[in-house]
């Protein structure tokens, strides 16, 4: 994927997830449109509020735009929300931190936390008691 920088003269294609609602309970009509459409790389079915999840690559804006109206005005969709990817997520593992194990957590040896009390609290204890 494309990484896009603020001031970045060539940034190269733009790419962007669009999220398709249709009219039509078929979506084979929208399918037929979309496998002979410049710039559309993948589409999913989903389940929700949207039918379809489209993945596009265009040269510009000016492109995504037309691509979008052809979407609406062709292919039938009700509507579209368009999301630009801007870069893709590092999804690296981050390194294990090292956390001493806690007396009281689950996984510890049986000894139980008990949290400190009040000096008012526990003289209160202690009188109870009878020491």
């Amino acid at each position: 994927m494309t990484t896009y920088e603020l001031g970045d003269s060539n940034p190269g294609p733009l790419q962007a997830l669009v999220f398709v609602r249709l009219s039509d309970p078929s979506p084979v009509p929208f399918e037929r449109f979309l496998s002979g459409t410049e710039g559309v790389v993948a589409a999913w079915h989903v389940i929700g509020d949207i039918d379809l999840a489209v993945q596009v690559h265009c040269p510009d804006l000016v492109a995504l735009d037309q691509l979008l109206t052809a979407m609406r005005t062709e292919g039938g969709a009700v509507s579209t929300t368009t999301h630009l990817v801007v870069r893709q997520a590092d999804l690296t593992p981050a390194p294990d931190l090292h956390c001493p194990q806690l007396p009281w957590h689950p996984s510890g040896t049986g000894i139980t936390f008990q949290a400190p009390q009040s000096a008012a609290r526990r003289h209160r204890s202690l009188r109870r008691a009878g020491r």
